[in-house]
């Protein structure tokens, strides 16, 4: 009688346990079919997480991804400042950190990422800007959770900064990078003398394939922001921009050079594909032989220093070689 008990006992548990793990699998079934392709996030959701708020809302991160994929090349710059190596970058990458990634996976260009790809890569976190992933985002969160920056300006690097650590559950070392870089700040402007910095106007350029395709980057530019944090004061064609409100940066025409003048210039060109860079660095080469740009003041006085470009991609590591450049093209002015 009592082993009869037991037998119905064990059998009427073992329908529960049935019931509740069916629906399981349901739902892990219906992800899966409901996008059409395999989701490469299902081991994250069973691991431990923590919300981050973002752009597009706020997504449950496993506390400390270890597969970290990037689809626009600003974010580069986050993760090698806190020493992490993504596997997964855009074609688009900078060339100051083309050696470093040059064995990580490209997954197409910013604004055409490669889903195929991506998936095959298996992340178990995606980090994109606003601006390339409204379309997207859906998609991108079934592969794998999916954390927004809505960064408006290449000057707020600050913000984007501390929302990928945040993501990565290193919030406590980007903290003391940033302390670093107030630290750096402040010897830089005693090295260069705070009187000649406040009374020196820095000009930042970007050239194109030609002088049709100048663009001046404004105060609220990455390289306009440590200028400002210096002290150093901007030509009054570049005197102007708030960090949330784009754009960042102006395009002059042949006609407008004398607006690029300043007591010091700074210059670079870039290209997202190869070709691209080749031809706006023959655009600056040519650039350098016109008339027009040797008539600027800051030319002919010697003061024009090529650079690359990350005065314009912010981040702790980037933010360092723009102090480098500061001293070591101007600390003997």
């Amino acid at each position: 009688m009592l082993n009869r008990f037991w037998h119905h006992f064990l059998l009427f548990w073992l329908a529960v346990l049935t019931v509740i793990a069916i629906p399981a699998c349901d739902i892990s079934s219906q992800r899966q079919t409901d996008s059409g392709e395999l989701s490469a996030q299902t081991d994250t959701q069973l691991s431990p997480c923590h919300v981050v708020q973002h752009a597009m809302g706020e997504t449950c991160v496993s506390m400390h991804p270890q597969r970290i994929a990037l689809l626009d090349f600003h974010s580069a710059g986050s993760l090698l400042s806190l020493q992490v190596k993504p596997i997964g970058v855009p074609n688009n990458i900078l060339p100051a950190f083309a050696d470093e990634l040059a064995d990580v996976e490209r997954v197409g260009n910013s604004d055409q990422i490669n889903m195929e790809k991506l998936l095959a890569l298996q992340p178990d976190l995606i980090l994109v800007s606003s601006w390339n992933a409204s379309e997207n985002y859906d998609q991108l969160s079934q592969i794998a959770p999916t954390v927004v920056d809505d960064s408006k300006t290449t000057g707020d690097w600050q913000k984007r900064f501390a929302l990928h650590a945040e993501a990565l559950g290193m919030s406590e070392k980007a903290d003391q990078l940033m302390k670093d870089y107030e630290q750096r700040l402040a010897e830089v402007r005693d090295r260069l003398g705070a009187e000649w910095v406040e009374n020196t106007k820095i000009s930042l350029v970007r050239v194109g394939s030609d002088l049709s395709n100048v663009a001046l980057y404004l105060k609220n530019s990455f390289g306009g922001t440590i200028l400002e944090d210096i002290s150093f004061s901007r030509p009054a064609s570049q005197d102007e921009g708030t960090i949330d409100q784009p754009p960042f940066q102006k395009q002059i025409s042949k006609e407008r050079l004398q607006e690029a003048d300043g007591d010091v210039i700074f210059v670079w060109s870039f290209g997202a594909t190869p070709e691209i860079a080749q031809a706006n660095q023959a655009g600056l080469a040519q650039m350098k032989t016109d008339p027009l740009w040797q008539q600027l003041n800051a030319v002919q006085q010697g003061n024009v220093y090529e650079v690359g470009h990350y005065w314009n991609s912010g981040s702790p590591l980037t933010a360092n070689l723009v102090l480098d450049d500061l001293l070591e093209y101007l600390a003997d002015k």
